[in-house]
């Protein structure tokens, strides 16, 4: 399962690398995404630490308020697994503020739930 999912990633990526090739800047993000969660499949924590860094600051400077509460979401995720209390708060606000001001309370009250 793990090498289908690498495999899906690398197809993804080839084809958003390609968009953002061509001058469509409004996918960086979803590459910054897609390269964090493979870069962890490789046990890479450091770029992928990097990746999720890179998508938040991409989708927030772009207006994307959805995909920059989603990289702050999955950033969460990867501050829980390793352990970092500080960091996992910290990007679980940010994404839910994000989801909020999106107007998705339904998300944030499901992030509520997790936590608990």
């Amino acid at each position: 399962k793990k090498r289908q999912m690498k495999k899906s990633a690398h197809k993804a990526m080839q084809l958003i690398r390609g968009w953002a090739k061509n001058g469509n800047v409004n996918v960086v993000h979803y590459l910054r995404i897609l390269e964090a969660e493979l870069d962890l499949l490789q046990g890479n924590v450091k770029k992928a630490e990097e990746s999720f860094k890179a998508a938040i600051t991409s989708s927030r400077r772009n207006g994307f308020r959805n995909d920059t509460a989603l990289a702050h979401e999955l950033s969460s995720s990867f501050y829980k697994a390793k352990g970092d209390d500080y960091w996992t708060k910290y990007h679980l606000e940010c994404s839910k503020s994000c989801y909020q001001e999106w107007e998705c309370s339904e998300k944030v009250k499901l992030l509520d739930e997790s936590q608990s």
